[in-house]
């Protein structure tokens, strides 16, 4: 948006002889007021049509009397709030069920239906699972606006491996101890974690190369069918299928290990 601002200022100035110190306060000016009004907690989107409204008429600083002023550059359309009630309450339903999830196993077994249970406690993961992609789904105009808002792959890399290092945390404890009411707060200490680590990594380009994209999503691939085959070389050598369905989690935090790998490398290759 500060581009487009730029451009927009240049646009009313061009052609003006001697008008560089006016332009350059006037586009001063303009910039400070975008940034004061997305510190205030106007949208980028908002700020831009203030910022522009600000300008008024300038033919008669000018001396000059022009035609009309160029067309502002329209701000691309994006909802204010993208991140709909609906949404937040698919994905903390998701979460309750993963928390819950394993409640039908420890119940169904104590009746002796631990088939059963295990059936149940699946049945609580698919639908949560399904319950965060919905609640992640992105619309239109959200994947549009996401091209001026530069996301860090490492970052990404980071917070999912922090996430599911603590989901096997989670469940270790909790199976460990028996404390089921009281370790869910694993998850809060999470959430803070990944903040912290987002906010301390630097931003990068939105525009990531092709070619390294393809080869993270088969790394990604690779870790997954390689952990889908030790799942089932396991369940069927041990038939203890009641507990090797940790291997999921393990997969997950074994994937998103591999990926944070390759994006420091990539990350350390770029700053060389």
């Amino acid at each position: 948006m500060r581009e487009q601002l730029i451009q927009y200022v240049n646009l009313l100035f061009a052609g003006a002889p001697d008008s560089e110190d006016i332009r350059q306060e006037i586009l001063q000016n303009t910039l400070d007021r975008y940034d004061d009004l997305v510190a205030a907690g106007k949208t980028p989107e908002a700020a831009y049509r203030l910022a522009i409204s600000g300008i008024g008429d300038i033919s008669e600083i000018l001396g000059t009397r022009e035609p009309e002023a160029p067309a502002a550059p329209e701000a691309p359309a994006q909802e204010e709030n993208t991140d709909s009630l609906a949404k937040k309450l698919l994905r903390a339903s998701a979460v309750g069920l993963y928390i819950l999830c394993p409640l039908p196993l420890f119940v169904l077994s104590s009746l002796d239906m631990g088939t059963l249970g295990l059936c149940g406690t699946l049945c609580f993961v698919a639908v949560a699972t399904v319950l965060i992609i919905l609640g992640g789904k992105k619309n239109s105009s959200e994947k549009d606006g996401e091209e001026d808002a530069p996301k860090s792959q490492l970052g990404k890399s980071l917070t999912g491996l922090i996430w599911s290092i603590g989901l096997v945390i989670y469940l270790a404890v909790s199976f460990l101890t028996g404390a089921w009411h009281v370790s869910w707060v694993i998850f809060p200490i999470l959430g803070a974690i990944s903040n912290l680590v987002c906010a301390l990594l630097p931003a990068e380009s939105p525009l990531a190369d092709q070619q390294k994209r393809r080869l993270r999503k088969s790394l990604g691939g690779l870790c997954w069918a390689l952990g889908l085959a030790v799942y089932f070389l396991l369940s069927f050598a041990t038939s203890a299928w009641y507990i090797t369905w940790v291997i999921f989690p393990i997969t997950v935090a074994a994937q998103r290990l591999t990926l944070a790998v390759w994006d420091l490398k990539e990350a350390v290759n770029h700053e060389a």
